[in-house]
């Protein structure tokens, strides 16, 4: 498990997501996966390099009533979102 600071606030990230390479709805699939082994308060970290990846993931949280910590870009141009389950 590893700890995170996102917004001034430290963070447990349960899990990560590699879905790098990955294209949709496979990232949003390997995600909503993930979040069926945890519960709920736990965070998980993914990863994705799909140009649609952020707008998947807004959405998708937003429908499935679970928590987007954070949504930001790497040095290498890749997706970094956090989830909390719901």
């Amino acid at each position: 498990m590893k700890e995170v600071e996102i917004e001034g606030g430290k963070i447990h990230v349960t899990s990560t997501v590699d879905a790098v390479g990955l294209f949709c709805p496979i990232p949003i699939v390997k995600l909503k996966l993930e979040l069926t082994k945890l519960t709920s308060g736990q965070v998980v970290e993914v990863m994705a390099d799909d140009p649609g990846f952020e707008q998947d993931v807004i959405n998708w949280c937003k429908d499935a009533n679970h928590r987007l910590l954070s949504l930001t870009k790497n040095d290498e141009n890749i997706s970094v979102a956090f989830v909390e389950k719901a």
